[in-house]
């Protein structure tokens, strides 16, 4: 049974309330709090640069150099965002302005920390 212009059907039958367009754009998340965004960016700043530490571990441990370092380092971090926007079930614009901005925001802040851990590990595993 198709649900009706005056509300959709709940688990017991009962009709519910139709939603306004406020509230029916509040769920969809098309309101954004300043704030919570702010915070959302900052996080996502931070998690850029543990997978730049953890890609540069991963780096130099495994002894890459040259442009296969740098390939682990944009593979870490696009598999790190990925299980960032699979953690947000996939609503990535509940939580960021637009949906791609998980992926592409801040994407060079984790480099500085890649290299630094990258040379590090390397040096101390291999060097040493």
């Amino acid at each position: 049974m198709p649900p009706s212009a005056a509300g959709q059907l709940d688990k017991t039958g009962a009709k519910e309330p139709k939603k306004g367009k406020l509230q029916q754009k509040d769920d969809d998340g098309e309101f954004l709090n300043l704030v919570a965004l702010g915070h959302n960016g900052r996080t996502l700043a931070h998690a850029r640069v543990f997978s730049g530490v953890m890609a540069g571990c991963v780096a130099g441990l495994l002894r890459y150099e040259g442009l296969a370092g740098v390939f682990i380092f944009v593979l870490v971090t696009l598999l790190h965002s990925a299980m960032i926007c699979a953690k947000m079930g996939f609503h990535t614009q509940r939580h960021f302005p637009k949906a791609h901005d998980v992926f592409v925001n801040q994407s060079s802040g984790g480099i500085l920390p890649f290299i630094l851990f990258w040379t590090l590990s390397f040096d101390m595993v291999h060097i040493f």
